[in-house]
């Protein structure tokens, strides 16, 4: 387990809109045989919040985003296909369509870069186009 700076950058965008959001924060890098697990707390990036994120990269194709605390989810992005996932909020839960449009993972033991691109829909109609690209460095 390394510590780690973690640099995210994320775009959002559905009907010609989109929307930016930058953050950066520290937490923690595990390497496994074929995965690397990024974890940190958003009360560093989101004043009062509770949650916890975990990114898993398995392989070179799939990340799965979870976040356990005030927002719980579950996102599986995997290149080429459409997985269906959990999105709670404290006013409900949501079952989202997630098709991997892009993966790519130039991770190791020191760092790297992660990028996903990914459209999310609910029952089938066009919710947002995303793109999330991922800096890590070694602490």
């Amino acid at each position: 387990m390394k510590k780690v700076l973690i640099k995210i950058k994320g775009t959002q965008g559905a009907d010609d809109e989109q929307a930016v959001i930058e953050l950066a924060t520290e937490g923690v890098m595990r390497q496994f045989e074929d995965e690397y697990i990024l974890s940190y707390s958003d009360d560093q990036t989101v004043e009062g919040s509770n949650t916890k994120t975990q990114l898993t990269v398995k392989g070179d194709k799939t990340v799965i985003l979870e976040r356990r605390g005030d927002l719980n989810s579950r996102l599986v992005i995997t290149e080429g296909e459409r997985n269906q996932c959990l999105y709670a909020i404290p006013q409900g839960s949501l079952t989202l369509g997630i098709y991997g449009k892009e993966v790519k993972c130039n991770l190791n033991e020191s760092g790297g870069r992660l990028k996903m691109a990914y459209a999310i829909d609910a029952n089938l109609e066009p919710l947002s186009e995303n793109t999330v690209e991922i800096t890590v460095e070694e602490r």
